[in-house]
Parts: structure tokens; C-alpha cells; sequence
């Protein structure tokens, strides 16, 4: 038995075919979850990329990894690192005899995120000549099928792929290839606004500029507008997915198709011109952290049903690999098998999922979140730190555009609640009308609220003294 686990960067799970998405962005996915099994709520622990691949990794939370920043040009930094006494998936799987490989280049990080080494037999940077974002699926294939030809069985195969993540660079004929203009999916919010589901409000998409003109939905000369912006993550996507069709079929030609779980997922979405940012991943709202998850078991393997709406996260994903060689994990962890979800045992598998956003550095030098939220089926309560305007600004130097973003967070309102049921997009703040809905989500907030991984004014001299 084998485990093939492929992580596509930013990919939001509303903007696939098999997730009611209108463009025909993913053919191969979709026949892949045809075959296996989909899960509609699967909700990630983190709105940026390295608290959710630890997640994934550890099948801990954020908020118990300390790992909450995203340091990806943050060098010689004290504090966002996981412990050397985490244990992590890869080394449990290697002590079981699996043979384990990643394909992955996370460690070009400025901040080089060693724990995504350990454990690995193997570990193939596919790019280490450029920049992390760089590494388009093409690429990645030339490095990833001669892996996949000469691995022995069984094995745990990590493969993360950069597609949709911005720059939009993939080669010119997957730009735009799709000719409508989503004006035939127009909707109106409950406050009165015009909007297309998963893009933004028709205002947000002609306007295309955000944070009060200091950002334009652009990229270089290739996109003009926030509409072109739209085109080319969902021509990225059709890019990926034509990639993986040729993964697919590789497992396929190896004859090891039947003896292998397929698991497909990502570490986060991307705003579209849909919230406060745009084209960025940092909010904690489903367009950040409602991901895709499809599960092809090996041949054999029950499937109760081929959806399942049942609430999960990141960190059930070690601990379905692991369910799935019959490894117990080396210490506890908060995510928990889905195998018995795919088969039947288990009808519901969380009641809520708990996330997080934005983040700074603290004056003692402590990478903290400033946002958390609550996701349950229907609901998702959203709550910032109340930074206000005497924070703390040396740890914003990561980029102009994370300042300009914090910035932003200073005049946002400190709570929200969305009813995602009536209200999918998360476009209306309904929070002075549920003051009781409020009150209980606060309640599945309070661990995160609570840890020294969240941002509270004044902490750090508390700390101090």
C-alpha cells in the first residue's frame, strides 16, 4: 500500500468543477473525485502556507506548534519554528519500514523550515535555482515522475506544487482560457450588492484597486485588471490540473494505481476582489481556508458515499496517512483518521474548525496571530486582536504589501459572523444581529485567544516584567 499525498498551493476549493465551480478549471481532479471521495467542508487550520503544511505534517493546530507566520523571507528568525521535539508524519511512517520521499522546496524559505526534512529518505528540491514561487507544474513533473518510476513500495510520496500560487506565470495559452465574463452567475447580497460568487462584488471588480488605491489588481504587464486577474488563477488551475492528468496516468503505467490512496489537497485559497484583500492569503474567511480534499482509497477500500459534508482539517491528514499503514502516532495530535468517515463508520467527523490570519511580531520578538475565526456547518465568526494603532511595527518589514495590510486591519470591525448557509461568499457581517451565535463561537475561540501565539496589546510588557 502506498500513499501519494499532492498539495497545490492557493487552490480554493469553490473554483473546481467538482466543487460546483461554473468553468471547466479541472477535468482530471474531477474525474479523480469521481472515482474516489470529496469532502465539501474541508477547512484549513491557516489562511497562508507554513502553519497549514505543519499542520498537515504534525496533525497538530497552529496554535499548539507555535508555528502561526509564513517567514518565507525572514531570515535568522528566534521565534515561528517548530520544536525539535514535535514528532512529525515522515519520521513515524520511516520507523514503520515505509520508504518516504518529498518532492519540495519549502526549505528555500528564508527562514528554512528544517521540519520539513525530517523523516524523509528523501527530499528533491524541484527548483533550487529560483525563488519557491517560481516552480510551475511542468517543471515539477520533470522532477517528480522519474521519481515516481524508481521508488520502491511501499511509500509515502509528498509532492507540492506551486500552481495557482501568484505570479500567475504559467505559459501564455493557459492565461485565459476561458471566454466567459461570470456575468451570467450574477448575485445580490442580503445588504443589496451586486457580486459573482467566488470573485467579489461587481464594484470591487471594476474598481480593481484596494486599500484605498495603494494596491492595483495587476501583475506586471501580462494582467490589467482584477477580471484578468480571475482568468489567470483559473487558467492556472487548468494548467495544474492538465499536469496531474499525466501524474495520474503515470501511477497508472506503473501498475500501481489500485495499491495506491491518492489524496489531493492544499494549504490555503486566495481572496479573488471578494474581501478586504485581494489576490493575497491572509484572511481567515472560507476564501482563504475552505480547500479542496479528494481521497482515491486503494482498490478494495469501502466507500460509504462519494461526498461527505462533514466538517475537517489539516491536521487529519497525518492522521489519516498514518490510520492508513496501521502506524500509531508518537504522540497525541488533534487531528483525527477519516478512513472510517470514507468507509462508513463514522458519520460525523468534527463540529467545528477553528483557523487563522494575519500575523505580527511582537516586541519581544514572538511571532503572534492577529485573527482567528470559527467555522461550524453554517456559521463562521471571525475576530481580530485589537491591535488599534500603538502596535508594534519592526516585524511588518516582510513586504510594503503586509504593512499596507495590517494597516488595514486597524479600522476593520473586531468581530464578524457570517451565515454561510444563506450567504456563502461571507460578504455580510450579520454579528449585531446573532449577539447569541457570537457568544458561542467565542466559547471554541478561547484556546486560540488564550495561547501566547495570539496578539494582545500590552503582552509583551507583561511578559517582560
Amino acid at each position: 500500500m502506498n500513499v501519494l499525498l499532492i498539495t497545490a498551493d492557493t487552490l480554493r476549493a469553490d473554483h473546481l468543477g467538482c466543487y460546483g465551480y461554473w468553468r471547466d478549471t479541472s477535468p482530471n481532479l474531477d474525474a479523480l473525485a469521481a472515482e474516489g471521495v470529496r469532502f465539501e467542508s474541508f477547512i484549513g487550520q491557516c489562511a497562508h502556507t507554513l502553519p497549514s503544511f505543519t499542520s498537515m505534517m504534525t496533525g497538530r493546530t497552529p496554535f499548539e506548534t507555535g508555528v502561526v507566520a509564513t517567514l518565507h523571507c525572514v531570515p535568522d528568525t528566534p521565534s515561528g519554528r517548530l520544536s525539535d521535539h514535535t514528532p512529525v508524519l515522515a519520521e513515524a511512517l520511516a520507523r514503520a519500514g515505509v520508504h518516504t520521499v518529498a518532492v519540495d522546496n519549502l526549505m528555500q524559505f528564508a527562514c528554512h523550515p528544517s521540519w520539513f526534512v525530517r523523516g524523509f529518505a528523501e527530499y528533491v528540491n524541484p527548483n533550487p535555482e529560483s525563488f519557491v514561487t517560481a516552480l510551475i507544474a511542468e517543471r515539477m513533473n520533470e522532477v517528480l515522475v522519474p521519481v515516481l518510476r524508481r521508488i520502491p513500495e511501499p511509500f509515502f510520496l509528498w509532492a507540492h506544487y506551486w500552481d495557482p500560487h501568484r505570479p500567475y506565470n504559467q505559459p501564455d495559452e493557459w492565461l485565459r482560457p476561458f471566454d466567459d465574463d461570470g456575468s451570467a452567475q450574477m448575485r445580490t447580497t442580503p445588504d443589496g450588492r451586486e457580486y459573482i460568487p467566488t470573485w467579489g462584488t461587481l464594484e470591487a471588480l471594476e474598481r480593481s484597486t484596494w486599500a484605498e488605491g495603494a494596491y492595483t489588481d495587476a501583475q506586471s504587464d501580462r494582467l490589467a485588471n482584477a477580471r484578468e486577474m480571475i482568468d489567470a488563477y483559473d487558467g492556472e488551475i487548468r494548467y495544474l490540473d492538465e499536469h496531474l492528468g499525466r501524474i495520474l496516468e503515470t501511477l497508472d503505467d506503473l501498475r500501481c494505481w489500485d495499491d495506491t490512496c491518492v489524496m489531493v489537497t492544499a494549504d490555503h485559497g486566495e481572496t479573488m476582489a471578494d474581501h478586504v484583500t485581494h489576490f493575497a492569503h491572509v484572511e481567515a474567511l472560507d476564501a482563504c481556508t475552505r480547500i479542496p480534499l479528494i481521497v482515491k482509497p486503494p482498490a478494495g477500500t469501502p466507500i460509504a458515499r462519494p461526498v461527505h459534508e462533514t466538517l475537517a482539517t489539516h491536521t487529519d491528514i497525518a492522521a489519516t496517512v498514518l490510520d492508513a499503514f496501521d502506524v500509531e502516532p508518537e504522540a497525541p495530535m488533534h487531528g483525527r483518521s477519516l478512513l472510517p468517515v470514507i468507509d462508513g463508520r463514522e458519520e460525523r467527523h468534527r463540529d467545528h474548525v477553528v483557523s487563522s490570519g494575519m500575523y505580527l511580531l511582537d516586541r519581544d520578538d514572538l511571532w503572534k496571530s492577529i485573527e482567528v475565526s470559527a467555522r461550524t456547518d453554517r456559521w463562521r465568526l471571525r475576530r481580530r486582536a485589537p491591535i488599534g494603532r500603538d502596535y508594534p511595527t519592526h516585524g511588518l518589514k516582510l513586504s510594503g504589501l503586509w504593512e499596507v495590510i495590517a494597516r488595514l486591519y486597524e479600522d476593520e470591525p473586531a468581530v464578524e459572523l457570517y451565515d454561510c448557509a444563506a450567504d456563502p461568499d461571507e460578504l455580510t457581517n450579520v454579528a449585531a444581529d446573532h449577539p447569541q451565535v457570537v457568544a458561542e463561537l467565542d466559547a471554541l475561540l478561547a484556546r486560540a485567544i488564550e495561547s501566547r501565539y495570539f496578539y494582545r496589546p500590552g503582552q509583551e510588557d507583561a511578559h517582560r516584567g
